[in-house]
């Protein structure tokens, strides 16, 4: 049985002493496809008190279903460079909610996030690459498509 494939994934990027080059987000447009990135999570608390490691939360749209391990492989060779292996880049996995959800989580602005008392980090400090436009991204269900079809059409 193959490994499990999606076209939306979530990860970290650790940007203290991994190996992360100065213009890491250009390189991340070479990609091509939409990036968004949180702003720098140095806020967020630690179970024993203190501070958690500085880190950004990303989320990746693939064009076609790929595997975790390969987003992993794909950003890791695009942040590396000759002389060094980037390992910035950690904990890839597939969306299993929403991306909506996981957008919200990019500043802690999601439910859960909010019910932990997080910190909620200024959403204007997201990074958009490559043209993430999170309304694309945004589900509607069934009963409301119809209901809006349901609108236009005595509209017009």
């Amino acid at each position: 049985m193959g490994k499990e494939k999606s076209r939306y994934f979530t990860f970290l990027i650790y940007p203290d002493g991994e190996g992360l080059p100065l213009d890491w987000r250009e390189r991340l447009e070479r990609i091509g496809v939409p990036i968004a990135i949180s702003p720098l999570h140095d806020k967020d608390k630690a179970k024993g008190g203190g501070f958690k490691k500085a880190h950004y939360h990303g989320i990746y749209v693939a064009n076609n279903p790929v595997t975790s391990e390969s987003v992993r492989n794909k950003i890791r060779a695009i942040l590396s460079s000759e002389q060094e292996e980037c390992k910035a880049i950690a904990k890839v996995q597939i969306i299993r909610e929403s991306v909506e959800n996981v957008y919200l989580y990019l500043t802690h602005e999601s439910k859960d996030a909010k019910a932990k008392g997080k910190y909620i980090y200024d959403k204007k400090d997201i990074l958009h690459i490559n043209n993430f436009d999170i309304e694309r991204y945004i589900v509607i269900d069934t009963e409301t498509k119809n209901q809006v079809l349901k609108t236009l059409l005595q509209m017009v």
